[in-house]
């Protein structure tokens, strides 16, 4: 997938508050993976094929600052989060 057809799908979800802040590519160009923030403490990653993944942050234990690597985080698979590409 482009990273137009992310953006577009991504829109489509209608999660307010929702912030991409990294896109990671593959071979050609191609998205490997997107990573995003809902908030402060909730972080979603989308696979190649656009499944969903979140991870929720307790920063009184991680700490107060974002994570640096978000894709070295630890995501469980959330399928509310899952792309619908056209």
């Amino acid at each position: 997938m482009k990273t137009s057809d992310f953006e577009k799908a991504i829109d489509a979800l209608g999660v307010q508050d929702l912030t991409v802040t990294k896109y990671s590519y593959a071979a050609r160009g191609q998205v490997g993976a997107v990573y995003g923030q809902l908030g402060e403490s909730t972080f979603v990653m989308w696979d190649a094929n656009g499944r969903g993944f979140t991870i929720t942050l307790n920063y009184e234990l991680e700490g107060i600052r974002p994570p640096r690597y978000p894709e070295l985080m630890d995501y469980r698979r959330d399928e509310g989060f899952d792309l619908t590409f056209e």
